[in-house]
Formats: structure tokens, C-alpha cells, sequence
């Protein structure tokens, strides 16, 4: 009985040590590297969903059992596993992966960083995120080498003027192709996305990157990727907010103030001043508005963000839901985004993956009118237009409008009447992929981009604009609607295998189809009732007796490409790399027999980090050789109908009939680009210094010109395909770490572009005129075009000119034009800056410049002219020549102020982009 009761007592023991062994516990410890502690790093019990992160000093605390492994893990950083034993604290000290670092090197392919044979830069979301500005591509300025920005709008949200390795056609596209998680969208779809949920952007340059979009490549492309969650991570939350303010820049010129303005009305016979006292000067110079004072704020930018990310061992997600408001520095303009981002995958099993992304947004835009134009509508051309002596109230608090009132009846159509344009926008895509045979896998993705706009513009005809619209002069209301949606699938397979641990092989084929849907329609009505102003039922009807016909346009249009294309990829015991790629490619805006083109690369890289012969070279940690050439296509430019001829509404002697609108041209085809580039990537000094140099030479060929037709053929021009342009230049980035301690990191960084631009050919002619530039084989792309200016005859004020040859003469005649004022593209642009981070505070300054470029002042025109005295001008004007002697830049009034190459100005600037100053919580 005794020993029964032993062997039960001592079955029991076992059985409650086995339990208490069991048992969770709180486990505790410090993540760290070599630098100090680690905030958000990820310790996960492998082979559960329990998990969470460190804090700002490293601290994690998870229970755990006995046995049980923790996983911690961190981003560019290797996985650790402790085996949770007797203890309760494990302080773990992570190193940096030695992996390879992956890049995107288009929306099909990723490749090692070893394995890179094309131009290309990745901009990091740090570089992206905080930057309190609307549209996307205005936040590439300086980023990356061979991309110039251009934002020549203080629209909130307008898109930039973006250029890769410099202009690439006359007529057709020149912007580049944009991509966002393998969905074609344009420039103008920024407004209505959040910057802040893009992971990376990868810039691709040359052929070897570009060619595997074929057509529509050859002004670059712009790769965009959102962020997505991570794999075995408990759901981590981030809340951003940001308030900034914007001020409009101090202009280099001074305005008249009343007294001087009124003054000089008397003298040049031509205003308010004409006949005036100086007793009634004194007086109405008492009033001096500062216009700009009028019409510019101090813009206010608000946004809020919230975004949540994380997965299990079979799922991973992001989702974020986003808030915006900028306003613009002139009165009225703003942009008001609500965002919301989900994106999802899911392993469904070892050798599946399906998975989406989408986008919805929505925003709403207030415009201001004639932005791009000197008008006197326009708000920042009659800030300075406006008279100092009138004021914008009456006061009874009116408006003080009417004719001549340049100030006021602007101030008044900005503030009362309206232009704005609402966009509902949805870009998403699903795919599914399968692995089979050990070393095949098959993918297909299906894309949507759909936008939505709703433009309005309503005059009120109570307002002095309003009051002047014609038909009726009682306002008018316009609105158009505009649905587009692009439709992409592609359907890929792919064959990866190494060889003998050295020979790395990879073939790609693919089938891709790209649709573009879109219809618009719209109409404009007159006769507007007061109470109504804004909305349509507020149009009178039409009759033929009050002549308030409204009117109605609209347009659809579909057009499609279909393509299939291969990639192929050999690397060599990671020292050579080849990449071969091979693209077809077929539009419906050609006529059949040009309706299919064939574009493809070469490129090739050399790892010499990698061979023996450098591996006791100790300062130098990468160095890669880079060769590419192939060539690329520009559909942009081409109608979606213009292999026929088309027909439309016409009037004749009252009667309307239909005509023939257009000359056809079956003969049409691609704009093709040929790109050769050479490059260099380094890192030396344990990675303190890196950088990358590249040249290279783009040859555009069949460029699209408008060729002009006899005036007895009864039409203007036909695009034909004809000529070349080349680009050739050098890219360079260099970024050194300056200081790198545990607390404290300084570094700068920076990057440059030189790029010369050349006509070659214009086929059956050597120049033609476009604006006030002119095209002309030998001189680069936006070369100005106009009589010289000689400066002002001290005798008697007469403007001089310089002829064709030089010589100076007072007469002034456009024959005399040259083209030796420099070009509107710039030959030399960049970026640089700082990065310094101090435990958990961080300050960064961002600059940009462009050089060797020059813009038509439109504004010294008007602000610098006689013949313009009724209007506000420049201090400038009173140095104007009076007398016999006077040496000065400003002729007479008594002579006709003409444009020359006096309002061409050197447009190079230096820029401070953007100063951020941070601290970072866990």
C-alpha cells in the first residue's frame, strides 16, 4: 500500500512540475545594435500571432513560455531566436543583414542590387513622406539626378512639369510614364493621392530600365510603390500630424506707390494723373493699397494621417485613411483631400499568393482664373496691375468695381464668383500568383485606375465680370464631367534556376493589354437668376427671341495597346550580369500598317567588389561597371484618330453643315528613342562615401512635327513624322556620412545633372517657329527667339535694336530675330542637403538649383511700359528718359515698347526647398 502510494505521489510531482513548467511568463529585455537601442523592432513566439515591439528605448516585455522561441526581427536587419529558458530577461543584439539589397527596377521585375544593370534611382519614403506640399511630382524636384521639376503654378495640387534627362520631343509627349503598383495614371491624378503612402519610387533613365514598357517609355518612367505590412507582426498603428504655413516669395521689383503713379500719368499723358493738380494728386495719393496685401494670405497646410500595418504567419496588410487641406497664397485657391489606402496579401498556401491594393480619394479644388496667363483676372497679375489710388470696398462696404477698377473687379470674381473641380479617384489592382515545377512561376494582374471630374465655373451677375458675359450679360454657369478609366491585365510566367550555385538564369514571357475608356460632356448656360448663382437651375432657358442659346459639347474616346514582351536575366558567380529584353507593341492610333513596333535593351553590369583581385583593396566596399543600350517609343503625341480623316460641325453664309476637320495620315508612326548609358556605382570607406556616375547619349528619331500645308489646301498643318533630337549628359550623386557615432549621425548628400540638348535633323526643312521660340537644326529644344535689345539712345530715348547681323538700329522689326538668348530648358539642375539625427531628434535641410536657363518675363511688359500707365507699374519707370544725356534702360514714352530680348531674363536659381525639424516617439 506504501509503495502504491509513493509511485502515485510521485506520478503526481511529475505532473505538476510538467504544468508549472508550462506556465507563461512575462519575458523582458533590451533590442539593440551597435549604435544603441532599437524602437519598433518586432519579437514575435515563433509560430504564433503573439507578439510586439520595443519602445523607444528598446524595452520589450511578451510572455512566453518555456521553450517556446522568440523571434526579433527588424528592418535591414538579420532575424535573432532566443529559446525562452529559466530566465525572465534576454537583452538580444541584432546586426545589420547581410542580404542583398532589393530594388524595383520596373512594376514587372525586382532585382538584387548586384544585379542592376540599368539607370535608375530609388527615392526612400523618408525622402517623401512630411513634405507639405500636394502633388507628388512637385516633391521630386532635386531628387534624383537627370529629373527636372518645374512647378510654374501657386495652384495647391497642380502638377509639375516633370523632365527625365531632358526633352525628348517637339510635338508629342514629353512627360513621363507614372506607375503605381502596376497601374498607369497621369501627372494630374497626384492631387487626389497621399505621398505619404508610397513606400518607394523608382526612377528608371535608360533603355535597359525603360525598353520593357516599349511605347510609352521614352521620356521615362516613374515606378511608384505603396507601402504594405509585414509578415508575422502584431498590428502596429501611426498617427501623423503636420500644420504648415507657406508665404509667397518677396519680388525682385518694386511697385509705384499712388503719389508717384499719379504723377507719372500727368507726365506721360496717359491715366487717372492726365490734367491733375498737384494739390489733387496730394489728395488721392492719400489712398496707397497695397494690392498684394489684397489678394495673398499666408497659406495654411493641414493634414492628418492615420495608417495601421502588420500580419500573421499567412497574411499581411496596410490600410491607411489620410486628411488634407492646403491653401494656396492667393485668396480662393485650396485643395482639400480625404484619402483612404488598403492594401492586402495573402499566402493561401506555400506556393500561392493572391493579394490587392486600392486607393480611394477624393478632393475638391478651388481655382483661380487665368493663372497661366497675364489677365487682368488673373489674381497674381492684378496685384501689381491694380492702382495704388483705388481701394476694393466703397464705403457703404461694396465692392468699389466698375471700368478701369482693375483691382477691385479682380478681388471681386475671385471672392464671389466660382471655378473649382471635384475628383473622385480609385486606382487598385488584384493579382494571383502560383509557383509549380520547383523553378516556375505564373502570375496574373488585373488594374484599374477610374477618375471622376466634375469641373464647375459660375459667374454672378451682380459681379463687374459677370455683368459683361455674353450672350445676355447676367453671368453664366459651366459644367463638364469627365469619366475616365484605364483598364491594364497582364499576364505573366516566369523560370528562375541557378546552375552549379554560380549561374543564376532567368526567362520571362508576358501578355499585356492596356484600354482607355473615356467620355466627357458638358454645357454652358447664360442668363443666371441671383439666388441661384452656382447651381444649373439657376440658367434661364433659351428661346429665339432672348438669344441665351446655351451650349453643349462632349467627346468618347477609346484607344488600346496590346503587347508581349520577354525579359531575360543571367548572372555569373555574382560578378556578371546580362539582361536582354524584348517588347511588341500594338496601337490603335496608327493606320495597319504601322500599327506594330519592336523595342528592346541590352545591359550588362560588372561586380568588381567581387573579384579576387580586390578583395585586400579594403577601402573599397562596392564598385560596378554598367553598360545599356536599346531603345524605347512616344505614342504621345498622335491623335486617336488621325490616320483618318475627320469630319465635324461647320457654318456656311448661316447655314450649318458638316466639313472635313482633318488631313489624314496613314503614314504615321512612333516617335523612337535610342539611349546608350554608361555608369559607375561606388561605396567605399566601410560604406562612409557613395555615389554613382553616369553619361550618356539618347538619340530621338521620326519625331512628330506639325508640317505646314499650302494655304489653297484649305487646312493649316499635318504631323508628320520627321528629324531628330539627341540628349546627351552626365548624372552624379554623392552622398558622405560625415559623423556616425551611437547618439549622432551628420551627413551630406547631393546630386547633379548636366544635359545638352541638340536639333539633328527637321527632315525637309532646317527651322520652323513655335512660339517665341524657334526649332532649329543645331540649337537645343526652347531656344528663344527674338530682336535683340540694344539699350536706350542717351541723345533722344529711342529704343535701339540689334539687326540680323548685329549691327544696332532704332528700327524694330521682327526679321531681326536670333536665337542667341539661351534656351527655357535648363543645362545644369540638382539637389543637395543635410541630414543630422541626435538620439531622437532629427534636422534636415533640402536645397534645389538649376543653371544656364532663361524665362520670358511677360510681367516686365506690362510693368515696364508707357503705353500701360492706366495700370500700376515698377519703380522702374521712373527712370525713364526725359532728358538729352540720360543714360538709363527705359526709353521714352513718346515710342512704342515692343517685346525683345530685354524681357528675356536668366531664370537659374538656388532654392531652399524644405528645412524639417523632428523628434520621433515609440
Amino acid at each position: 500500500m506504501r509503495s502504491k502510494f509513493k509511485w502515485i505521489f510521485t506520478l503526481l510531482m511529475a505532473l505538476t512540475m510538467q504544468f508549472s513548467f508550462a506556465q507563461e511568463k512575462t519575458v523582458t529585455g533590451v533590442v539593440s545594435d551597435d549604435l544603441g537601442p532599437i524602437a519598433g523592432a518586432n519579437v514575435v513566439v515563433k509560430g504564433t500571432t503573439r507578439g510586439t515591439s520595443s519602445d523607444f528605448d528598446g524595452n520589450y516585455a511578451i510572455s512566453a513560455k518555456e521553450g517556446e522561441v522568440l523571434v526579433i526581427s527588424y528592418v535591414g536587419y538579420g532575424n535573432q531566436e532566443i529559446v525562452v529558458g529559466a530566465a525572465n530577461s534576454y537583452d538580444v543584439r541584432i546586426v545589420p543583414a547581410q542580404l542583398e539589397e532589393i530594388v524595383v527596377v520596373s512594376s514587372y521585375t525586382k532585382r538584387t542590387k548586384e544585379e542592376v544593370t540599368g539607370a535608375i534611382t530609388t527615392v526612400a519614403k523618408e525622402e517623401i513622406e512630411n513634405v507639405p506640399l500636394g502633388s507628388f511630382d512637385q516633391i521630386l524636384q532635386g531628387r534624383a539626378p537627370g529629373v527636372t521639376v518645374q512647378a510654374g503654378s501657386g495652384q495647391p495640387g497642380a502638377a509639375a512639369k516633370v523632365r527625365i534627362r531632358g526633352t525628348s520631343s517637339i510635338t508629342g509627349s514629353n512627360e513621363p510614364l507614372y506607375i503605381l503598383d502596376g497601374v498607369p495614371i497621369t501627372s494630374g491624378d497626384f492631387a487626389s493621392l497621399n505621398s505619404n503612402d508610397f513606400e518607394s519610387v523608382t526612377i528608371l533613365k535608360d533603355a535597359s530600365a525603360t525598353s520593357i514598357y516599349g511605347s510609352r517609355a521614352n521620356a521615362g518612367v516613374v515606378v511608384i510603390t505603396t507601402k504594405g505590412g509585414r509578415y508575422n507582426q502584431e498590428t502596429q498603428f501611426q498617427y501623423r500630424s503636420q500644420v504648415g504655413f507657406t508665404q509667397i516669395g518677396e519680388p525682385n521689383f518694386e511697385m509705384m506707390d499712388s503719389f508717384q503713379l499719379l504723377n507719372f500719368q500727368r507726365l506721360v499723358n496717359n491715366g487717372q494723373g492726365v490734367g491733375m493738380t498737384d494739390a489733387e494728386i496730394a489728395d488721392l495719393a492719400q489712398t496707397n493699397t497695397d494690392w498684394s496685401d489684397v489678394f495673398f494670405r499666408v497659406g495654411k497646410t493641414i493634414n492628418h494621417e492615420l495608417s495601421a500595418t502588420g500580419g500573421g504567419e499567412k497574411t499581411r496588410y496596410f490600410a491607411s485613411v489620410g486628411y488634407f487641406d492646403q491653401e494656396g497664397v492667393a485668396e480662393r485657391s485650396n485643395l482639400q483631400r480625404f484619402s483612404f489606402r488598403s492594401n492586402l496579401e495573402n499566402k493561401a498556401s506555400e506556393n500561392i499568393r493572391i493579394g490587392y491594393n486600392m486607393t480611394m480619394n477624393f478632393s475638391k479644388q478651388n481655382l483661380i482664373d487665368s493663372e497661366s496667363s497675364v489677365t487682368l483676372q488673373n489674381p497674381y497679375a492684378a496685384a501689381y496691375l491694380g492702382s495704388p489710388y483705388t481701394t476694393p470696398f466703397n464705403p457703404d462696404g461694396t465692392y468699389a468695381t466698375g471700368a478701369g477698377l482693375v483691382g477691385a473687379n479682380a478681388y471681386e470674381n475671385l471672392v464671389e464668383n466660382q471655378r473649382r473641380n471635384d475628383q473622385v479617384k480609385v486606382v487598385g489592382g488584384l493579382f494571383g500568383e502560383v509557383k509549380f515545377l520547383k523553378n516556375f512561376t505564373a502570375r496574373v494582374d488585373f488594374g484599374v485606375d477610374y477618375t471622376n471630374d466634375r469641373f464647375v465655373r459660375a459667374q454672378d451677375p451682380s459681379t463687374q465680370y459677370g455683368s459683361t458675359v455674353t450672350p445676355g450679360n447676367q453671368g453664366l454657369y459651366n459644367q463638364s464631367n469627365t469619366y475616365t478609366g484605364r483598364f491594364i491585365t497582364t499576364s505573366r510566367l516566369v523560370y528562375n534556376k541557378t546552375f552549379a550555385d554560380k549561374h543564376d538564369f532567368e526567362l520571362g514571357g508576358y501578355v499585356e493589354y492596356n484600354k482607355l475608356h473615356s467620355k466627357t460632356a458638358g454645357f454652358t448656360g447664360y442668363g443666371i437668376n441671383d439666388k441661384l448663382v452656382g447651381y444649373p437651375a439657376g440658367i434661364t432657358a433659351g428661346t429665339s427671341t432672348n438669344g441665351l442659346t446655351p451650349v453643349v459639347a462632349g467627346s468618347e474616346v477609346e484607344s488600346g495597346i496590346f503587347s508581349y514582351f520577354g525579359v531575360a536575366k543571367y548572372g555569373f558567380d555574382k560578378r556578371f550580369n546580362l539582361d536582354l529584353s524584348l517588347r511588341r507593341d500594338a496601337s490603335n492610333r496608327f493606320a495597319e500598317g504601322n500599327k506594330w513596333a519592336t523595342f528592346w535593351s541590352v545591359g550588362a553590369n560588372w561586380n568588381l567588389h567581387n573579384e579576387q583581385f580586390m578583395q585586400n583593396v579594403n577601402w573599397v566596399n562596392e564598385l560596378r561597371l554598367r553598360a545599356s543600350y536599346g531603345t524605347s517609343g512616344n505614342q504621345g503625341g498622335i491623335g486617336n484618330f488621325q490616320q483618318f480623316a475627320t469630319w465635324g460641325t461647320t457654318g456656311y453664309g448661316g447655314v450649318q453643315g458638316i466639313a472635313q476637320a482633318s488631313v489624314p495620315n496613314p503614314d504615321l508612326k512612333w516617335e523612337t528613342g535610342k539611349k546608350a548609358n554608361i555608369g559607375i556605382d561606388f561605396s567605399l570607406l566601410n560604406n562612409r562615401l557613395f555615389g554613382t556616375v553616369e553619361y550618356y547619349s539618347n538619340l530621338t528619331s521620326d519625331l512628330l512635327i506639325s508640317q505646314q500645308l499650302p494655304l489653297e489646301s484649305g487646312y493649316t498643318s499635318l504631323d508628320v513624322n520627321a528629324g531628330e533630337m539627341s540628349n546627351k549628359g552626365i548624372d552624379f550623386s554623392l552622398e558622405g556620412v560625415l559623423v556616425k557615432t551611437d547618439d549622432l549621425s551628420f551627413s551630406l548628400y547631393g546630386n547633379f545633372n548636366y544635359n545638352k540638348n541638340n536639333i539633328e535633323s527637321l527632315g525637309q526643312v532646317n527651322e520652323f517657329e513655335q512660339g517665341t521660340s524657334i526649332i532649329r537644326v543645331g540649337l537645343p529644344i526652347g531656344s528663344h527667339y527674338a530682336v535683340g535689345w540694344a539699350g536706350v539712345n542717351p541723345s533722344n530715348g529711342e529704343p535701339l535694336y540689334y539687326d540680323a547681323d548685329g549691327n544696332v538700329t532704332n528700327v524694330y522689326s521682327e526679321s531681326n530675330s536670333t536665337a542667341n538668348w539661351g534656351t527655357y530648358e535648363p543645362v545644369y539642375s540638382g539637389g543637395f542637403g543635410h541630414r543630422f539625427k541626435y538620439k531622437g531628434f532629427d534636422f534636415s535641410s533640402f536645397f534645389t538649383f538649376a543653371a544656364d536657363y532663361f524665362r520670358y518675363n511677360n510681367q516686365t511688359f506690362f510693368q515696364e511700359n508707357p503705353n500701360f500707365a492706366q495700370y500700376n507699374l515698377s519703380t522702374a519707370m521712373l527712370t525713364m528718359w526725359q532728358n538729352p544725356g540720360d543714360i538709363t534702360e527705359i526709353q521714352s514714352y513718346q515710342y512704342n515698347r515692343e517685346f525683345s530680348s530685354k524681357d528675356i531674363e536668366d531664370a537659374s536659381y538656388l532654392r531652399l526647398r524644405n528645412i524639417q525639424i523632428g523628434y520621433s516617439l515609440s
